[in-house]
């Protein structure tokens, strides 16, 4: 069968010949009527491999292909048309009808990969002497993750280098157009310059926006470097900036915050965010191994005035957020009477500034150890500066710390040396000048089953109270008789405070299986404090002795049978654990001619049991308690794997000898969390008096988030607070919502309401519009402050919400 196919085959293609040559033809045709031996050799950087007919013309020596037709060029490019015209003596081709260019990603000498590309166009011209491609007529050219479409581009071939005018590109969402287009490649990373460049990421006939500039340098996934930056809306300009680096990262490039408040008026928030450090490219301008990252702040207000900062981050350290950081800030203040409360200020000078410096330097580091120096340092103008100008932080953290130290970690301690410092003297502050510790971690003593954890430390400790509570009580103490107890209590508030102390203890544990459900954890502990007066004129020794057993069962059953898909279940384990933990603790109290400065702050929480763990070392006092409680724990399967549906945690302390308030017994507390649906959770805390003691005190705090459609989020949240010895009652409710009404509107609301005097303490109203490519809101605040005057802001806030983490160009925070 094989040799009658290809008799056939050889016949008519003989056939096919012998009409061809007996066809009358002129001087000067193609193949047929002329010679083999004046047949045009195709140019070794121009080969042809095709399946159709070819003519040639000898005199001009070019050669017609037609069919399907290959092309090979140097450096690996590969050319694919229908028609093919090669110039032997120019070393040109001319490709049309369904023209696709290839070049493969190779490696290069130094290691580099050099990516491939894949090109299509009506019409491609081929110069194998330049190397250079150029494509005419609906051209698409893809670059990895890149597209780009133009009528016209010129492809270097042999450095490949690709150059293109009147360009629109397309690099994941974003789409650039532009009358010349270059992309280059620096350390393998690929980048696009665009020159009377416009992007948009709204990909339709006819975006709603447009970013416009004379030069558009495009670093994907990293930045975008604008010069003379203009922001369409349609075709109208309504934003324009002479440069911006805008990166692909929200702490980069131009943003600003529109708005009103009550104590600022009308405000514009302005940061622009650039990288710094490392070495510049001189050809692109980018520095590569940028680490510092800085934000400049330019910020008006039309109530208090014009201010300016930087924020420098350590980005080396940007796996911790609490560290690394240099922040400066500062405003001439047109009114520094403003507040945000009822409290009286008294004179507020109108310097008003802010240096914040948290960073972490490492000194040394060899295996698992590691020494470094920490700086945690917030020095402020004034005491109202934050509550003015930083509410957000205010709420968390009114009064900062100010510590420097060196530290060093093993996998068995840490341990350093530190001080606090007392740079904001409006602030009552206690100080450390130093302090050395050491805090070792529980492990076995020599290999065996007694574990020991302890914690040494030696410092000189003062307290100060603010300046201007001193001055308070001056005042007041000159115009009092000389033997009034209120004078009395003043001078002893206005003492000296300060004493340097030496505290260890140590604790020793034992942990003991008594059976497959059962285990026991014996404790025993012993610890010393010194105290010494500053002058060293008195001393005063305190002894600790602290003995405890922690006991727990465990049992657990399976339900496979309980499955409802409504609540998430597929399955149920139950896992009940009951315990008792028993501490005692005793020592001498401390000596009245010493005040204690590490002392326990009010707290609805019980205290914890274990003596090691208690920072308040300065009220360490007699106790014996034991804690009887049980932890109940339903788990269901869900995603593969093991799911806690509902943990509750109940317990209560009997009370041997209670330390604060002569208890019997304590509330009965209950810890709640229950998750039983992906768009469902529920957390609770609460305790209850169950005896009558001399702290009869309720607590209740819940919060639940549930999202009964797609379309609506709802969180509630409820704390009450009767009848506690130190804290305030507190009946409060907050509500959150967010409901999106369509695809293009959204409404959203959050209210607390203090219910022991009906006050609607804040409100929060925002308004979303989704403008297809922009999205817009509008928020309104209200805050009651418990005074005559109300807080109000007001905040607009637009998203280019196209623009993939680009945060190009606005944000707002209502705080």
């Amino acid at each position: 069968m094989r040799f009658i196919d290809f008799s056939i085959l050889f016949s008519l293609c003989i056939g096919s010949l012998n009409a061809q040559l007996n066809a009358p033809h002129k001087e000067g045709d193609g193949l047929p009527g002329s010679d083999f031996a004046d047949m045009p050799k195709t140019p070794n950087s121009i080969r042809v491999d095709h399946d159709g007919t070819m003519e040639m013309n000898s005199k001009k020596g070019t050669l017609l292909f037609i069919g399907k037709v290959n092309v090979k060029g140097d450096n690996g490019v590969e050319l694919k048309a229908s028609r093919v015209s090669v110039n032997t003596q120019k070393e040109t081709a001319l490709l049309t009808g369904q023209v696709s260019v290839r070049q493969k990603a190779t490696t290069h000498h130094d290691g580099a990969i050099k990516p491939g590309i894949q090109m299509f166009a009506d019409r491609v011209s081929l110069d194998g002497k330049k190397k250079v491609i150029t494509l005419t007529g609906n051209v698409s050219i893809y670059q990895g993750a890149t597209l780009h479409r133009s009528q016209r581009a010129i492809y270097d071939y042999g450095n490949r280098y690709l150059d293109t005018r009147g360009l629109a590109s397309g690099l994941g969402p974003i789409l650039l157009e532009s009358d010349r287009f270059t992309a280059i490649e620096r350390n393998g990373k690929k980048i696009l310059i665009g020159e009377n460049a416009n992007i948009t990421t709204h990909d339709v006939s006819e975006p709603n926006f447009w970013l416009r500039s004379d030069r558009t340098t495009i670093y994907p996934d990293e930045r975008i470097i604008f010069k003379n930056l203009r922001i369409y809306a349609g075709d109208t300009a309504i934003f324009w900036l002479p440069y911006l680096s805008q990166p692909l990262d929200s702490d980069l490039g131009y943003h600003f915050i529109p708005g009103a408040r009550s104590n600022w008026g009308f405000f514009l928030l302005n940061r622009y965010g650039i990288m710094l450090g490392g070495v510049k490219d001189e050809e692109t301008g980018a520095r590569n191994d940028a680490w510092l990252l800085s934000q400049w702040n330019f910020d008006i207000r039309s109530r208090r005035g014009l201010g300016v900062g930087v924020d420098l981050f350590d980005m080396r350290l940007d796996d911790n957020p609490n560290l690394g950081w240099l922040k400066f800030y500062y405003l001439n203040d047109m009114d520094a009477s403003l507040e945000r409360s009822a409290e009286p200020r008294g004179y507020v000078n109108e310097d008003r500034w802010k240096l914040e410096l948290k960073h972490r330097a490492d000194l040394r580091e060899q295996g698992e150890q590691r020494t470094y120096l920490d700086f945690d340092i917030t020095a402020l103008s004034d005491r109202f500066f934050l509550e003015d100008f930083e509410p957000g932080t205010f709420k968390i953290d009114p009064n900062p710390n100010n510590e420097v130290g060196i530290f060093h970690r093993h996998p068995s301690f840490l341990g350093g040396i530190f001080t606090r410092l007392r740079l904001n003297d409006f602030h009552q502050t206690d100080t450390r000048l130093p302090e050395l510790f050491i805090d070792q971690v529980k492990r076995p003593i020599f290999g065996s089953q007694i574990l020991h954890e302890g914690s040494t430390s030696w410092g000189v400790y003062d307290e100060y109270l603010a300046d201007f509570e001193k001055n308070n009580l001056r005042a007041e103490a000159a115009l009092l008789p000389a033997l009034h107890p209120r004078k009395t209590e003043i001078m002893g508030l206005l003492a000296d405070r300060g004493y340097t102390r030496f505290h260890t203890f140590h604790e020793f544990t034992a942990p003991l299986n008594a059976g497959s459900k059962i285990v026991v954890v014996p404790r025993a502990g012993f610890g010393h404090t010194r105290y010494s007066n500053m002058d060293g004129s008195s001393n005063f020794d305190r002894t600790y002795f602290s003995a405890g057993v922690d006991t727990s069962m465990k049992f657990s059953r399976a339900y496979p049978e309980v499955v409802n898909k409504k609540w998430g279940v597929e399955g149920l384990l139950h896992v009940f654990q009951p315990y008792i933990n028993f501490s005692q603790l005793s020592t001498n109290d401390l000596d009245s001619s010493f005040s204690g400065i590490e002392t326990l702050t009010a707290s609805t929480r019980p205290r914890p049991l274990e003596a090691g763990h208690f920072t308040a070392t300065d009220d360490l006092m007699d106790w014996s308690i034991i804690r009887f409680g049980a932890r109940n724990h339903l788990m269901t399967k869900r995603d593969g794997d093991t799911h806690q549906w509902l943990v509750m945690d109940t317990y209560t302390d009997l009370f041997l000898n209670d330390p604060e308030f002569d208890r019997n017994v304590s509330n009965l507390y209950n810890d709640i969390t229950w998750s039983p649906l992906p768009w469902m959770q529920l957390e609770l805390e609460t305790q209850f008096p169950i005896a009558s003691s001399n702290s009869d005190f309720r607590e209740f705090a819940g919060n639940i988030k549930f999202m009964p459609s797609d379309a609506l989020e709802l969180t509630f949240g409820y704390r009450q607070l009767n009848n506690h010895p130190i804290l305030e009652d507190s009946n409060q409710i907050t509500t959150r919502a967010y409901c999106r009404i369509s695809e293009s509107w959204g409404l959203g609301f959050y209210q607390r309401w203090e219910l022991d005097n009906g006050t609607l303490a804040v409100q929060q109203y925002s308004v979303y519009h989704d403008f297809d490519s922009w999205t817009a809101s509008l928020g309104l605040l209200i805050r009651d402050n418990n005074d005559d005057q109300d807080e109000i802001g007001l905040m607009l806030n637009f998203t280019l919400k196209n623009f993939p983490s680009v945060s190009m160009p606005l944000t707002v925070d209502s705080e």
